[in-house]
């Protein structure tokens, strides 16, 4: 039998649901994991080719992101500008200058294994699945402590990472970002080792080292979760229909009978439409739209 996407990540699926998913982050450590879905060979190719262009690819240090006109250059097609396309040469400089980190973002959007594998996972798992890949040069911290909104799933590639995993927000009203007071007590600290995934829940503050000898690269998995303004999107999509009424009605009369129309129709809308209803529909819409 063939393994789920889901399964080449978790092992045990059944565990992974409903002892692990939003609730504490684990170590997990697949018979089979997607290590060949994106490697840094691959990657390196492509920058080669010259047509990886910024916001696919950054380069970030713990603190900043760098500027792009220090790994970018212009070109000019058809007597036309075009800014934003990664320079080799002065990517490779900074990588080795000044430690920088490589951070390319929704490769699933260009590059076909790690979009096979965000496609299988977001359909299995009924949510947008984005994907993130990151190389740091070593005993560099590529990132400051930051909050994630969705729940990741981190597949160790190559070398070490050290990561420190802490506590959930604390209501509904966080917003996903770098946390800059007390993150609270450490839930996990732990050496990732290639082929090893990290299992992270949306919202808990984390951070990631590369320890050892050699760079650490690694492939985030974003599994995205709906919140109040996709749901507020969907609703607003629903009831935006109003192609059966007169589109500029002739008098008082007439337009007050396409606003009782109107109202009709919203109220008879949402009255069929669930809670379950809209959670389910914008969870798939958001995972169309990837």
């Amino acid at each position: 039998m063939t393994a789920t996407w889901l399964r080449r990540c978790v092992e045990d699926e059944h565990h992974f649901l409903t002892e692990l998913w939003r609730t504490r982050p684990a170590v997990l450590r697949p018979t089979d994991p997607p290590v060949e879905a994106v490697t840094y060979a691959e990657i390196e190719q492509r920058l080669e080719d010259g047509l990886l262009k910024v916001p696919y690819i950054g380069l970030v240090q713990r603190d900043a992101h760098l500027p792009t006109e220090r790994f970018c250059r212009p070109r000019v097609v058809l007597g036309e500008v075009f800014a934003d396309y990664a320079d080799a040469f002065q990517v490779r400089a900074l990588i080795r200058d000044e430690d920088a980190t490589v951070l390319l973002r929704y490769v699933d959007q260009w590059h076909q294994g790690a979009r096979e594998l965000a496609r299988g996972l977001g359909a299995e798992l009924g949510r947008q699945v984005e994907a993130f890949f990151f190389r740091t040069p070593p005993g560099t911290q590529g990132r400051p402590v930051h909050r994630d909104d969705a729940d990741v799933l981190a597949v160790q590639l190559t070398g070490s990472k050290r990561w420190l995993v802490h506590g959930g927000p604390a209501d509904g009203h966080w917003v996903p970002d770098r946390e800059d007071g007390d993150p609270g007590d450490v839930l996990l600290d732990t050496v990732l080792q290639p082929g090893e995934v990290l299992y992270i829940p949306r919202g808990f503050a984390h951070s990631a080292t590369a320890v050892g000898d050699e760079p650490s690269t690694h492939l985030s998995l974003t599994i995205r979760e709906a919140a109040t303004a996709n749901l507020y999107a969907f609703a607003q999509a629903v009831l935006a229909d109003t192609s059966y009424l007169p589109g500029r009605p002739l008098d008082d009369p007439a337009l007050q009978a396409a606003a009782d129309d109107l109202l009709s129709h919203a109220r008879l809308t949402l009255d069929s439409l669930t809670p379950e209803d809209l959670v389910a529909c914008t969870r798939e819409a958001m995972r169309q739209s990837a």
